[in-house]
């Protein structure tokens, strides 16, 4: 699309859709911010997904969440709540899946909508020998939507987080504060591809407790009764808790950690846009698609092998049967990578 004319006073109700997942919804802060300098006096609308609705609900820059639920996953559905985004005289499309192109079919105002870049993702998975090129990262993706504005984002992701949620992890953390360092252990992902083994974890565990810092084990509860001999670890020490709770309490204890050792998932992310320095451990994934925790100080594991990566979003085994994308990540490495940031915090 060409540039796009300004209505003279600017725009006042401008809608950015992002239904899903909690990483991609994260990554498109900082156009959600970009937008909110060039028209501060414009009403923002982001539509998301219920269960990410607080990556976004206590922004300042976001006057109004449109929470989607389960009665968002029908046609007629959809085109009813289209009607919607009938007053918005600006829509930004970031996620261009079917659900967002059915809600922004025939809409007056123009729709800037992000390339998906899809037959150059399967390319790496699936014709690696024709030697592609590294994707641009989703942020840069989504800076390019609104080129046609004439303005840019500025700076990584920052989530915010509500007083209540700040209130509550302040005090959930107020037992750790004798602790040189408070680590944060995702060892949760969707796909069984993406994540690292059981027992390294445990022994990752070991040597921080062993260094006297104090961890966080943050998953959801299936995550954790996958998990138990990390589990029972973290039951039997003191200095260590396991955190199953709400979104936007988990964002505020990853932004009172002094690291988090992640997978590529959405809490790699998440603990990112909250200035956490981050140690991310790619499986069956790989940087190369776009997915990369943002900012400085970050460290990332990938082994970068020939079969690597082997899928877009991750599997339930690995296709040639050896895993060895993550098991060749060894413990004592991803504890450098920590020691390297909490010395340098």
């Amino acid at each position: 699309m060409g540039k796009v004319a300004v209505p003279e006073g600017g725009f006042r109700n401008v809608a950015v859709l992002r239904l899903s997942s909690l990483g991609d919804v994260v990554l498109t802060l900082p156009v959600v911010h970009a937008l909110a300098r060039a028209w501060p006096g414009a009403r923002l609308h982001y539509w998301v997904k219920e269960e990410y609705a607080d990556v976004v609900a206590a922004d300042p820059a976001v006057a109004h969440v449109r929470r989607l639920g389960g009665d968002a996953s029908r046609l007629e559905d959809l085109v009813s709540m289209s009607a919607e985004l009938e007053d918005c005289d600006l829509i930004v499309d970031l996620h261009a899946n079917a659900r967002t192109r059915v809600l922004t079919f025939r809409q007056r105002a123009p729709v800037l909508r992000v390339r998906g870049l899809r037959l150059q993702r399967e390319r790496w998975v699936r014709a690696r020998w024709t030697r592609p090129r590294p994707l641009p990262h989703a942020t840069v993706r989504y800076a390019e939507t609104i080129a046609p504005l004439a303005i840019a984002p500025e700076g990584p992701p920052r989530v915010h987080v509500d007083a209540a949620a700040e209130d509550w992890a302040r005090a959930a953390l107020a037992g750790a504060s004798r602790s040189p360092a408070t680590i944060a252990l995702c060892p949760g992902a969707r796909h069984a591809t993406k994540r690292w083994p059981e027992e390294r974890w445990c022994a990752l565990d070991e040597r921080l407790a062993a260094a006297g810092w104090s961890r966080l084990v943050m998953s959801t509860q299936a995550e954790r009764r996958q998990l138990p001999a990390l589990a029972a670890r973290v039951a039997a020490d003191p200095a260590a808790r396991w955190v199953v709770e709400p979104l936007a309490r988990v964002a505020a204890l990853l932004g009172r950690c002094t690291v988090a050792v992640t997978h590529d998932s959405g809490l790699m992310h998440l603990a990112a846009a909250r200035g956490t320095r981050v140690v991310a451990l790619f499986g069956s994934t790989s940087p190369v698609l776009g997915f990369a925790p943002v900012g400085e100080g970050h460290a990332v594991l990938c082994r970068e092998l020939s079969c690597q990566p082997c899928t877009l979003h991750g599997r339930e085994r690995c296709p040639r049967g050896h895993f060895r994308c993550m098991t060749t990540i060894e413990p004592a490495e991803v504890w450098e990578r920590v020691v390297e940031r909490v010395a340098g915090t």
